[in-house]
């Protein structure tokens, strides 16, 4: 299987479990959209495990799904190692500090990253620190949503040295 829609379904985190253990054998899943499924934190960590070995997945979309600090830990170590990475959608999932801490660290080898979704979680400007630094050398990115995150005047300059070898932002 090359995609999975299961969008708008609520699932929640038992539904997300069951699903994540039948793509534990599915290397070949390249889009994964799993918005508004009330999946919450225990849901992403199941799907999340999941993907360690999937090394297509390009496009993955969790937004709307509550998954906060500890699913956005787990999705981040999750996708260490995967070098196909082009889009990945994470709004209004309550993902703070310690979750964007956590992906800005794993974007750091995503060079062939395109979009990333952020809007509608109290990431603060610590957060959005370790964000700007995994972005900034990635040249591919093309769009960044950042509404309502809490950054402050404090990120400002590390959002223009982000956006420093972006020519391309749409």
């Amino acid at each position: 299987m090359r995609v999975l829609n299961i969008d708008n379904n609520a699932i929640g985190p038992k539904g997300a479990e069951m699903i994540a253990e039948q793509l534990k054998n599915n290397f070949g899943l390249s889009k994964l959209y799993c918005d508004g499924n009330a999946i919450d934190a225990e849901g992403c960590i199941a799907l999340a495990q999941s993907m360690e070995m999937m090394d297509s997945l390009k496009k993955i979309c969790l937004e709307n799904n509550n998954i906060r600090d500890a699913g956005a830990v787990q999705l981040a170590k999750s996708l260490e190692e995967n070098d196909t990475l082009l889009s990945l959608y994470l709004e209004d999932n309550n993902i703070a500090r310690d979750g964007a801490v956590a992906l800005g660290t794993m974007l750091c080898n995503k060079f062939k990253l395109s979009k990333l979704y952020l809007s509608n979680n109290p990431i603060t400007d610590d957060g959005f620190i370790s964000i700007a630094a995994g972005l900034t050398d990635i040249e591919t990115l093309r769009n960044l949503k950042l509404a309502d995150t809490g950054i402050t005047h404090a990120s400002i300059p590390h959002l223009a040295k982000c956006l420093a070898n972006k020519r391309f932002m749409t």
